[in-house]
């Protein structure tokens, strides 16, 4: 228990430093803005939800940031997946063009996070040609007032879990990048123990898009994932 404490400190210190810089800047007019998705953006019906427009993404890996179950919801009794900057880490995600207004509803949505700007180059696109000059890539990054490892109040949820893991899976079939959903799993830390199974259809998730491929993945890295699945 103490080395996981001293590990989110750890964090704290980077997310500190993340939120140091500018939050939330607005583009200039006329500019070339894209929103990197590392979480719930990632599930295509999760983001539309938001805007529309965004049904087609692309992947990309970033460089010099880390995924964390760390972003503590408060009176939503859950843990969620934030991002802090933390150098020789990198994430996969996708990324998608938003206009300013566009950028301005997503900022109300992810409030409780810090839009910061990502260097360009420590973006790489999986080989493909992006036009990435003069473009602006922002993801939202840790508040370090939110950021606590999970906790049996407020625990990862399996309903989470599964938008975040169908989005990477459906980025790994549409591009056939054969390991992204592995990625997805192995460049996220602070898995918990505290995690809870609050699925709709528990026992029988046909309903549930790639439900059982989740769940496939996620047995083969925690031991625990099975006994949490049916109390």
């Amino acid at each position: 228990m103490m080395k996981q404490f001293l590990f989110f400190i750890f964090l704290i210190g980077f997310a500190s430093a993340s939120v140091a810089k500018d939050c939330n800047i607005k583009p200039k007019l006329g500019s070339k803005n894209f929103i990197i998705g590392y979480g719930s953006l990632m599930e295509r019906d999760s983001r539309i939800s938001t805007n529309p427009a965004a049904y087609r993404v692309e992947p990309v890996m970033i460089k010099g940031f880390q995924r964390i179950w760390g972003h503590n919801g408060k009176n939503y009794k859950t843990t969620f997946l934030t991002i802090i900057e933390k150098q020789d880490s990198q994430v996969n995600a996708i990324f998608y063009p938003l206009s300013i207004q566009g950028l301005q509803k997503l900022d109300e949505r992810e409030k409780s996070y810090c839009r910061v700007k990502v260097d360009t180059n420590n973006l790489n696109f999986y080989g493909r040609n992006v036009k990435a000059h003069n473009a602006n890539f922002w993801v939202y990054a840790a508040n370090p007032a939110r950021l606590q490892e999970p906790s049996e109040s407020h625990p990862i949820a399996q309903s989470y879990v599964d938008i975040f893991l169908n989005g990477c899976m459906q980025i790994q079939e549409e591009y056939k990048i054969e390991t992204f959903a592995k990625d997805c799993v192995e460049t996220t830390s602070g898995w918990s123990e505290h995690w809870v199974n609050d699925r709709v259809h528990a026992r029988r998730p046909f309903q549930l898009p790639n439900a059982y491929k989740i769940d496939q993945l996620l047995g083969k890295y925690f031991n625990h994932y099975y006994n949490h699945k049916f109390n």
